[in-house]
């Protein structure tokens, strides 16, 4: 999906930027001068860009529909043995989340082959990945009870991950296609807000901002306290559901 997204957007259609372009912001530097340094970097470094959009939307879109399915899925286990029912939505976000670890790895040899070097912003990353599981986690726990009640669920989420990646900054930046609206696309799309935490420790080399961080995080714990409290309202019901 890099190479092809690439191919498209890097070599077929790509993003014009000024003659001579830094990729170093200097002083006193505005917003519309912060957009051109990161549309120079983008376009001096495509490839590490798209990829890391790439592995989180994965992280995200294969937490959700696994986790979704891991009570149906495992009907028959838990009709027969009985253990606390929230592990399969959990065990089924956190394998995914190996997937994503083991990505990571060649993500970092095309940022090193690309010249982008992670900086020293990285070390927050395990809070990202915490608040980003958090999140997920959350999520899965609420559809994967849902869908118990609304069986087509499964038919109607293939639709809306289709549009959710488009709606997602995962092959464009917030502030190419929404400007100053994605304010309010971070409320609405909480993956925006995981995918740009990403891009910008392990891409633009700046921090993302404290305000920004807090409300990453505080929409991941947000999500899996509510997930996780509609979990435990419904887990009797489990059982004469499936």
């Amino acid at each position: 999906m890099t190479i092809v997204f690439y191919l498209v957007f890097a070599v077929l259609l790509p993003q014009p930027v000024a003659p001579g372009c830094t990729e170093l912001p200097g002083n006193n530097v505005n917003p519309q001068q912060i957009g051109d340094i990161q549309q120079c970097r983008i376009h001096n470094h495509y490839a590490p860009f798209i990829l890391i959009g790439i592995l989180a939307w994965n992280f995200t879109a294969g937490s959700v529909l696994a986790g979704m399915s891991s009570l149906l899925g495992n009907s028959s286990i838990i009709k027969k043995v009985y253990f606390p029912r929230e592990v399969l939505p959990i065990a089924a976000v956190l394998a995914q989340f190996v997937n994503f670890l083991l990505a990571l790895i060649p993500l970092f040899v095309v940022c090193l082959i690309s010249g982008v070097i992670p900086s020293w912003y990285s070390v927050i990353l395990p809070v990202v990945f915490l608040a980003h599981i958090m999140f997920l986690v959350g999520l899965a726990m609420l559809l994967s009870v849902t869908v118990l009640y609304l069986r087509d669920l499964n038919i109607i989420m293939e639709v809306v991950i289709q549009a959710w990646f488009f709606l997602s900054p995962v092959i464009y930046t917030m502030n190419q296609v929404y400007g100053d609206g994605a304010k309010l696309v971070y409320w609405l799309n909480p993956v925006a807000s995981f995918i740009e935490m990403y891009r910008a420790v392990l891409f633009f080399d700046y921090p993302p901002g404290l305000d920004f961080t807090l409300r990453t995080i505080a929409t991941g714990f947000g999500t899996f306290v509510i997930g996780y409290a509609v979990f435990i309202w419904k887990r009797k019901k489990i059982g004469e559901m499936l």
